[in-house]
């Protein structure tokens, strides 16, 4: 589930890259047209940067990417017979400057969301919303682009006709929030939550709590901040920065956009009573969103928040739940009914304690909704570091007060997962693998079934859906 590199126009000399970049133009200067990391994308006319990774080095390509027509392309050291380049001292870096250049010249509105959980699933409502109120003119890309690669290839794929852009912000490592949030320089970020998650390099939560507070950085005196009322942590990071204008959504007294009652449907979505206390609004309003459980609400809440801001006005509330229609993306506990009424939440792109904590209520919510018996395949949770043992340990514990019925438990330390499951009188078992777990889960399923499948990327849980269709076929 490899997200799609965007592809870009971006306009730069090799002078001027050269100089953004604090590199040396080796060979005749260029006009590039497009800044691409990929040989295999169309090079004719582009600059292309060559990364270097744990099992890639992009330098091996850069001769073949001028052979395919490249205007130029960027690199750490001289290669021989090197045509147009630019020496950096980190190419990353450098297309991260790039970027920033980029977004400065195009000088319009970014929205920024960043959070330890639920941070593909607001970007997606937030550009459902954007993207009903300003057609055709909302930049954005979908997938998992969030690091310091692909940021700047959002950031680089925005265009004069774009009004809007909207960038997810994520991490695994300190510093690179606060990175990120420079480049991107946002009018208006959102923070979702703050819990565990990339413990191995953030370290506890008190960490994860500094390095995510990082998003408020690269808003300006005019910026704002739209928080999670009900995250204490969320709260106090807007304590440490200068930025004192923010908007605040949850069910907390006091939230700006404060959710008074959530009623499910056996779909999964809900229907909100939201009471609005903003200088756009003093009412109470009704809306209907199609994103499950709490989950889904909070990041409606939060689209809605962005929509008025943006807008300086109150917006139509059939309108927004019109848009809300259509947000959320495969793998981000996207419902999926299968032939013989069996209900699949795909889960599975990623996972940390916080996101299988708020997935397990939610999965409880559609199967009580649906008197259907709960099926839980639910895999390891990766990058936790010394916090591993715990966090696994901790989340079996949810699983065996989850009401479930069957457990299927994959790969690694989700094998924490299973004692205290069997001693709660779950039909608990353990899999080595996502192919092992579909045996497991096709030979005890029964029709009608809800589960929920989810796992952090390296376990490969997208298999057990897939496998799961295939087997089952989808409903009509």
């Amino acid at each position: 589930m490899a997200s799609v590199i965007p592809q870009n126009s971006a306009e730069f000399s090799l002078s001027q890259v050269a100089k953004l970049c604090d590199g040396a133009l080796i060979g005749a200067d260029a006009h590039a047209r497009g800044v691409t990391t990929d040989t295999r994308a169309e090079l004719r006319g582009q600059l292309f940067v060559a990364l270097r990774g744990e099992r890639f080095d992009g330098h091996d390509f850069a001769q073949q990417a001028l052979a395919q027509g490249a205007a130029g392309v960027v690199v750490e050291r001289e290669l021989p017979g090197l045509g147009s380049a630019v020496v950096v001292e980190s190419s990353s870096s450098a297309l991260g400057a790039l970027a920033a250049a980029h977004r400065q010249r195009w000088a319009k509105r970014i929205v920024a969301v960043a959070g330890s959980a639920g941070k593909t699933t607001t970007r997606s409502a937030i550009t459902a919303v954007l993207g009903a109120l300003h057609p055709t003119s909302v930049h954005f890309a979908a997938g998992n682009l969030n690091n310091l690669i692909g940021v700047p290839l959002v950031l680089l794929g925005l265009r004069p006709e774009h009004s809007i852009g909207v960038v997810e912000i994520g991490t695994n490592a300190p510093g690179e929030v606060r990175a990120l949030s420079t480049m991107a320089r946002p009018d208006l970020a959102v923070l979702t939550l703050i819990g565990i998650e990339h413990s191995e390099g953030l370290g506890d939560l008190d960490g994860i709590e500094r390095e995510e507070g990082e998003i408020w950085s690269g808003l300006g005196p005019e910026g704002m901040a739209i928080v999670n009322a009900d995250d204490e942590r969320v709260q106090r990071t807007l304590q440490i920065t200068n930025h004192a204008r923010s908007l605040s959504y949850g069910y907390a007294e006091g939230a700006n956009y404060r959710l008074r009652s959530r009623r499910s449907n056996a779909a999964g979505g809900s229907l909100l009573e939201i009471d609005r206390r903003t200088s756009f609004a003093q009412d109470a309003v009704e809306l209907e969103t199609s994103l499950l459980g709490d989950a889904g609400a909070y990041a409606s809440l939060a689209a809605l928040a962005v929509g008025e801001w943006l807008s300086q006005a109150a917006l139509d509330p059939a309108q927004i739940s019109a848009a809300l229609s259509g947000a959320g993306e495969p793998g981000r506990l996207t419902p999926i009914e299968l032939a013989d009424g069996t209900l699949v939440l795909d889960d599975s792109y990623n996972s940390n304690p916080a996101s299988v904590k708020s997935s397990l209520s939610t999965a409880r919510e559609v199967a009580r909704a649906r008197s259907a018996r709960l099926v839980l395949a639910i895999g390891e949770m990766r990058e936790l570091g010394a916090l591993a043992a715990e966090q696994h340990a901790e989340v079996g514990s949810l699983i065996a007060e989850s009401g479930a019925a069957l457990l299927v438990a994959v790969m690694g330390d989700a094998a924490y997962f299973v004692e205290p499951a069997k001693k709660a009188g779950l039909d608990a078992h353990f899999a080595a693998n996502s192919e092992q777990g579909l045996e497991l889960l096709l030979s005890r399923l029964q029709p009608k079934d809800v589960v929920l499948v989810k796992a952090s990327r390296g376990v490969r849980a997208e298999r057990l859906v897939r496998g799961l269709c295939d087997a089952k076929g989808r409903a009509a």
